[in-house]
């Protein structure tokens, strides 16, 4: 592109979506210095080469290049060059853990989550804790006894795969990594903002083919890092990796815990979108005083009308995480 003096270099905020599927329109924007959309009278490069407007397609996998172009008060304007990608979706498989620092089998379940953590990364894990009667846990979560109700939950500890499906003990790892990072058919992204105590969360969901009558988008707030004693029946057992880490343990570690529910606890419905058209909603809470706002994350799956899990994404809170 010719460029004359005087010029200008500015930094604009995305300018274009991180990612994309096959074949849907990527619209660029541009707002400049002063918040005015310029985004009309602006000519944008992909990989160096003209677009006719301001929205892009490709039916090619693989990584892009974009800047934009405009004139202002005489002065021509390049804006920095941004990266983008085109995508087939992966499958993140839901994996929920349902615990208590009470039940001294649940370590086993733990155990088996971080040894799948080892080996993928296309899972979305959430912990969901109870009180037992006469024992308390800290993190109980309000609505646990719904969930129980609706995925068949009678005792701890109790793992889903996608909600719906058991996984067994010795909870092997191949029943997760067999079907996790499969080509899929939808996406989501998650975008998050937190000022002072008030939580901003926006999804973004597409579908190659349309959304599917009886689909829900469901949305929680997770917390990391919660140390509390964790009573451990396995401190004896030479094959656990909690062998000799005390009864109860100390300090126990409890990540992913499910502190709030966004959307409905089993979801919002979905409404009627085309193919490649993305379904846009956010969510707003105030964030009790307690929680430790560096290890909040946000899990989002979209589930169908079983409530099985047909995809997820989660990301920390503060990230903007696109479309994988």
């Amino acid at each position: 592109m010719p460029l004359t003096t005087p010029t200008a270099q500015i930094d604009v905020d995305k300018l274009v979506r991180k990612a994309s599927l096959v074949n849907q329109e990527i619209p660029f924007k541009i707002t400049n210095e002063v918040g005015e959309d310029v985004t009309s009278s602006a000519t944008f490069y992909v990989d160096g080469e003209t677009i006719e407007g301001s929205v892009f397609s490709s039916d090619i996998i693989g990584d892009f290049e974009v800047y934009g172009f405009y004139m202002e008060e005489g002065v021509e304007v390049t804006t920095n060059t941004e990266s983008f990608s085109v995508i087939v979706p992966k499958r993140k498989i839901v994996v929920e853990d349902y615990t208590g620092t009470w039940c001294g089998f649940c370590p086993r379940v733990a155990g088996a989550v971080n040894s799948l953590k080892e080996e993928t990364d296309f899972i979305t894990v959430i912990a969901i804790h109870e009180t037992a009667n006469s024992f308390p846990d800290p993190m109980h979560f309000d609505q646990v006894q719904l969930l129980k109700d609706a995925f068949g939950i009678e005792g701890f500890p109790a793992a889903k795969v996608n909600r719906t499906v058991e996984w067994q003990t010795p909870h092997p790892n191949s029943a997760v990594t067999s079907i996790a990072g499969l080509d899929t058919n939808l996406a989501l992204a998650i975008n998050s903002e937190l000022v002072g105590n008030e939580l901003t969360v926006q999804i973004n969901v597409v579908y190659e083919e349309g959304s599917v009558e009886g689909d829900k988008l469901v949305v929680y707030l997770l917390e990391d890092g919660i140390l509390n004693d964790q009573v451990n029946y396995y401190n004896a057992d030479t094959t656990s990796p909690y062998f000799n880490a005390g009864d109860p343990i100390p300090d126990f570690e409890h990540n992913e815990t499910l502190r709030n529910a966004l959307s409905s606890v089993l979801g919002d419905p979905i409404p009627v979108t085309g193919a490649l058209t993305e379904y846009i909603t956010s969510f707003t809470i105030t964030v009790a005083s307690d929680y430790v706002t560096d290890n909040l994350s946000i899990a989002a799956m979209v589930v169908d009308s079983d409530n099985t899990a047909k995809n997820s994404q989660h990301a920390h809170v503060g990230d903007d995480k696109p479309y994988e």
